[in-house]
């Protein structure tokens, strides 16, 4: 990053990496519902969701928004 960039240019910046990350995380997503489709006993791939859903609810908090429950 340019040290001598202003917060706009910052702001921009971080949203064009989080926006890199969001599209990653849904190409993962897409690949483990492959995995569970051809084992579809296995709970753990629900455990899975599971836990990158706590995270995404620990993310939207801290961006201000509302936790949802059981959704």
């Amino acid at each position: 990053m340019n040290t001598t960039a202003n917060a706009a240019d910052a702001y921009r910046d971080a949203r064009e990496r989080l926006d890199e990350r969001l599209n990653k995380l849904n190409h993962f997503v897409r690949i483990h519902t492959e995995g569970q489709f051809k084992d579809k006993k296995n709970w753990g791939f629900v455990g899975d969701l599971n836990h990158v859903v706590e995270i995404l609810d620990e993310a939207i908090e801290f961006l201000g928004g509302a936790r949802e429950e059981n959704s």
